[in-house]
């Protein structure tokens, strides 16, 4: 193996949810409020099922080859020449994917910290301390998401504990006024993020027990859905209509706590958590993408790639967009069926074909 660490399936579980919840939480609430109103807090619940399904099919992909990644046991399903191309779209697509991560938390910390400095200071920044994660290895990133998911928690407890009494509940109804279409609808955003269980394709040979892959990503997803859940009901009942115009709703949450004297002034201690979730969550698809390069190319180790990798996904996350708005025109209209395609529906085909061929050890 060109990785030779072992995580816990606990040490998964953190991984999953923050991966998923490190830019969900910022980036959603807008884009499902628009479609669903004021019924976005129900939403969460249909694309919750979802992102359990869409995981309970990696992982039974995944158990079926315990020790190979998607990018070595494609070949064995559908044959070589076609494995390969299946394992260039995924390596191209932790790449791709990445780079909309990395402008996400720098436009994020661009616009409410720092707006006149370049956006490329932080791409460049982040980047940088990714790359020197995932060159210490798979056990010290997910020691680092053990330690840091923990407070990504607990500052959404948080939030929601102290802007509770600013709930309106008036501002829940009527509730299902124009039926469960735009329900429906406004799961439709989340669905993409709740399908990055995919990172458990490169991960699940490195876990300690592959074969309780299935029960880890379930209890992520439904701890993911419990707090988005809160985070948008929350988000709904006090800013109401606002939150379709506004890029960061849950920011906005933070700006509104004031507890007397206590606690003022808590929105640096909120960002400065989210900035730390979401430096792991692009750690993570950085180390996918490299480890997924690696294999594809029969390379021996992996980190050698790690710089160049690095300084393409730094300058993509630069040029690709030239503002917030491009960014989320693109996340939320035009790359949910490309994306969702090669979270689910692939490893959906590859599981089926796995079956019916009787590839795998779950057919031995």
């Amino acid at each position: 193996m060109l990785e030779d660490g072992k995580i816990s399936n606990k040490q998964a579980v953190f991984l999953i949810i923050n991966t998923i919840l490190a830019t969900s939480i910022i980036f959603l609430p807008s884009a499902i409020y628009k479609e669903a109103r004021q019924d976005a807090w129900i939403s969460i619940i249909p694309v919750t099922a979802f992102g359990v399904v869409a995981g309970l099919i990696i992982a039974s992909l995944g158990i079926r080859f315990p020790r190979r990644t998607i990018i070595q046991y494609s070949g064995d399903i559908v044959g070589k020449p076609l494995g390969k191309v299946i394992g260039l779209i995924y390596t191209l697509f932790f790449i791709y994917i990445n780079t909309f991560i990395i402008r996400e938390i720098a436009d994020m910390f661009n616009t409410n910290f720092m707006p006149e400095t370049p956006i490329s200071v932080f791409s460049i920044g982040i980047v940088f301390a990714a790359a020197y994660a995932i060159r210490s290895g798979l056990e010290v990133l997910a020691r680092m998401g053990e330690i840091i998911s923990p407070f990504v928690l607990v500052m959404l407890l948080l939030i929601v504990a102290l802007i509770y009494p600013e709930i309106d509940t008036k501002l829940f109804f009527p509730v299902l006024e124009k039926g469960f279409i735009p329900v429906l609808k406004g799961a439709y955003p989340p669905a993409l993020f709740f399908s990055e269980t995919i990172i458990m394709v490169m991960l699940i040979p490195y876990l300690n027990k592959p074969s309780g892959a299935k029960a880890s990503i379930a209890k992520a997803i439904l701890i993911i859905g419990l707090f988005q859940l809160m985070i948008m009901a929350t988000v709904t009942g006090v800013l109401g209509g606002l939150t379709a115009d506004m890029n960061f709703p849950t920011l906005m949450l933070a700006r509104y706590i004031s507890l007397a004297d206590l606690i003022e002034r808590v929105e640096p201690l909120i960002m400065l958590t989210w900035i730390a979730g979401g430096f792991i969550k692009i750690s993570v698809f950085y180390y996918c993408a490299v480890l997924a390069a690696a294999q594809w190319l029969n390379l021996r180790e992996y980190k050698a790639l790690v710089l160049p990798i690095g300084v393409l996904l730094t300058t993509l996350s630069i040029i690709l967009w030239e503002n917030i708005a491009q960014l989320s025109e693109q996340i939320f209209k035009r790359v949910p069926p490309y994306f969702l395609t090669i979270e689910v529906g692939i490893p959906l085909i590859l599981l089926v074909l796995a079956i019916l061929r009787g590839k795998g050890a779950a057919q031995r």
